[in-house]
């Protein structure tokens, strides 16, 4: 049986996302809030909507009926009413649906680097994070460090894949690349910064170009000149010279790969931090993953002036209360048995003491057929059913 804090759940929650940045929480209610609450108001499944209109985006959570059965019908009802709606504002993004899921944190591993706050440290640290982060997604599950654990390992199959299959980013900036040109240049050439903003959004693109048929063979088309790099963007041609020169971005400024500006700093310890939230999804186990998680901080080696630190462990309470269940699972067992055979036979006081690990383990093969798990929930109902079963039996 996996073990796990709580039960899995699954939130009965859609929620419809549509970025237009620039925009005023007043723009956003009328250009997207409005036109999304009229879009899927005629689905029939939705309790309750809710709309979040905020600077620079808009958000739509639907509420659904218990009795909705498909959660995944009706999310692409949701999804099909909103791509039909033909009157977005121009600049507004892409709208998202999906529907929240539930993935419970299982332990929080936090990265630091040398104390500076400049870019360059900043760039580095996070390479180093998102390295960390695909090397634990290709770990293979660590053995129990438990000895009841170590003991029903021999007897599970191995697993296929690796034992850490969501890993998060938390505390990091998203990248950008900054494009700055003085306004020297742009007067010198006739420009101005929207021009060679549509200019660098033309010239930057991937998108298909259909197909080329022939009796023997056919050819897709792609247009293929996206970067992501702002060594690429350098290079995109801006204005042509009357003697026949090309200038690009490189000529008119400078490029440089950074990150959002934000107002905020994040730290560990008092030093420049990045966390790795490291979740458990419904088919892992919750000490298996921690297990895994903590044998890589003790042998991962660092760089000089970087540390690895971890917190916010789920899988202590429950090793407690499984350690409680064990232990109040074995005196039960040997106090029936002593008590039993001191006043009675041997042979009934066996009998009588056996009746424990056999409702214990016949309720947990029910579980395990009911796919079901070892959890705080669980476990203390098995206690409450222990006192019961060792009280009879006596």
């Amino acid at each position: 049986m996996r073990r796990e804090v709580f039960p899995e759940f699954e939130l009965e929650i859609v929620l419809v996302t549509v970025p237009y940045p620039g925009a005023s929480p007043e723009e956003v209610e009328e250009g997207i809030c409005q036109k999304i609450e009229e879009a899927v108001s005629a689905i029939s499944g939705i309790r309750k909507q809710t709309s979040v209109a905020k600077e620079g985006s808009g958000f739509l959570v639907l509420e659904l009926e218990p009795s909705v059965r498909d959660v995944q019908k009706l999310l692409a009802e949701v999804r099909s009413e909103i791509d039909n709606i033909p009157s977005f504002p121009q600049l507004a993004l892409d709208p998202e649906v999906k529907q929240i899921t539930f993935r419970a944190p299982a332990i929080h591993l936090g990265i630091t680097g040398p104390g500076k706050f400049d870019e360059d440290s900043e760039l580095k640290l996070r390479e180093l994070t998102e390295q960390i982060r695909n090397e634990l997604m290709q770990l293979p599950p660590a053995p129990p460090t438990d000895p009841i654990g170590g003991f029903l390992a021999a007897f599970k199959p191995a697993r296929e894949s690796g034992a850490i299959t969501s890993a998060v980013l938390v505390g990091v900036r998203p990248y950008q690349i900054d494009v700055e040109i003085p306004e020297e240049s742009l007067l010198r050439h006739g420009l101005s910064l929207i021009e060679v903003a549509q200019i660098i959004r033309r010239e930057n693109l991937e998108f298909p170009g259909g197909t080329i048929r022939t009796s023997g063979q056919e050819l897709v088309i792609r247009g293929k000149n996206k970067s992501d790099q702002g060594e690429l963007i350098e290079r995109i041609k801006v204005v042509a010279q009357p003697n026949g020169d090309v200038l690009t971005v490189a000529d008119l400024g400078s490029v440089r790969d950074a990150f959002e500006d934000r107002t905020a700093i994040d730290e560990i310890d008092g030093r420049p931090g990045m966390v790795i939230r490291v979740e458990r999804t419904s088919d892992e186990d919750l000490l298996t993953v921690v297990d895994t998680v903590k044998k890589y901080v003790a042998e991962k080696q660092l760089p000089p002036g970087y540390r690895l630190t971890t917190w916010g462990d789920q899988s202590i309470d429950v090793k407690d209360r499984l350690d409680m269940l064990v232990s109040n699972g074995i005196q039960g067992l040997i106090l029936v048995f002593v008590v039993l055979s001191l006043f009675l036979e041997l042979k009934l006081a066996f009998w009588v003491a056996l009746g424990i690990p056999v409702s214990v383990l016949g309720a947990s093969a029910v579980l395990l057929m009911m796919d079901q798990t070892l959890n705080m929930l669980t476990m203390f109902a098995f206690l409450l059913a222990l006192g019961i079963v060792v009280d009879d039996a006596i």
